[in-house]
């Protein structure tokens, strides 16, 4: 294969020096981790999402590691937004050559006979249009660069629809089908597309969600993510650090022939 991806792998690193990523969703969970793996392997980032606190922190983090990074508060319901992102990662480094849509929103909770379309719009929005806008600046920059990776972060609800999420599980399955059509259509240019469908993952959106769940089942948090737990095979609700190396492997150079794919990354709760 022609472009950034040729060349025998076992005598390059998994990046290609002065690549740049753009990470959305960035807050202390799989957007940090996410981030700081691209900084450990050598890759400069752009940071996006609404809290620029939260950005900055990380930011701090990436540039510790040794890389540069670039906070652009971004409103992803914002299709001019969206593209200012892009456009202000292409400014700062040169050009684009990742794209890890990572923002997301968890529905409202409301069985599907009871749903304000609304909402749904909201969260369609929010986990679908998004993607598409930040697709339309990233593609022509990419192009330029001979070629890159977009990875568009998904969900298992997208699989297995649990009931009273389904906005969310529709716009995540949306997402899939514009994860697998885009990958087909910008081959052609080197342009890689894939998707992980994630499990349960530690942090502030499980704790969340496990407290209100723990308190009607008569648990602590703790125990609720125990019981949580025994859910997967491995016996563990991974963390975002180790859900985040499945992100940076299907950016990568090891990743070279697998485009159109989604990964499932679970801890086992589920198999394909």
């Amino acid at each position: 294969m022609d472009g950034p991806y040729a060349g025998n792998l076992a005598y390059q690193p998994v990046f290609r020096e002065g690549s740049v990523a753009v990470v959305t969703g960035v807050g202390p969970g799989m957007g940090r981790s996410i981030a700081l793996g691209f900084a450990s392997h050598g890759v400069d980032v752009v940071l996006a999402a609404r809290r620029r606190e939260r950005l900055e922190a990380v930011a701090a983090e990436v540039r510790a590691l040794g890389r540069d990074a670039l906070v652009v508060p971004t409103d992803l319901t914002d299709r001019d937004a969206c593209l200012r992102l892009v456009d202000a990662a292409a400014d700062r480094f040169g050009g684009v050559d990742i794209l890890v849509q990572n923002g997301h929103h968890e529905g409202d909770w409301a069985r599907v006979a009871d749903a304000d379309p609304a909402s749904w719009r909201h969260v369609f929005e929010v986990n679908f249009f998004s993607a598409l806008h930040l697709v339309h600046g990233a593609v022509p920059r990419l192009r330029e660069r001979g070629g890159g990776a977009i990875v568009l972060v998904n969900s298992g609800a997208a699989l297995r629809n649990p009931p009273t999420m389904g906005a969310y599980a529709t716009s995540k399955a949306a997402l899939a089908t514009l994860t697998r059509t885009l990958a087909l259509e910008v081959g052609q240019w080197n342009i890689r597309v894939n998707g992980v469908f994630l499990g349960p993952v530690l942090g502030e959106n499980l704790e969340r969600t496990g407290a209100g769940a723990a308190a009607a089942a008569g648990q602590t948090l703790e125990e609720w993510l125990d019981v949580k737990a025994t859910e997967m095979a491995l016996g563990i609700v991974p963390t975002p650090d180790q859900c985040a190396g499945s992100v940076l492997f299907l950016a990568s150079r090891l990743a070279e022939p697998v485009t159109g794919q989604h990964l499932s990354v679970n801890g086992g709760q589920w198999t394909t």
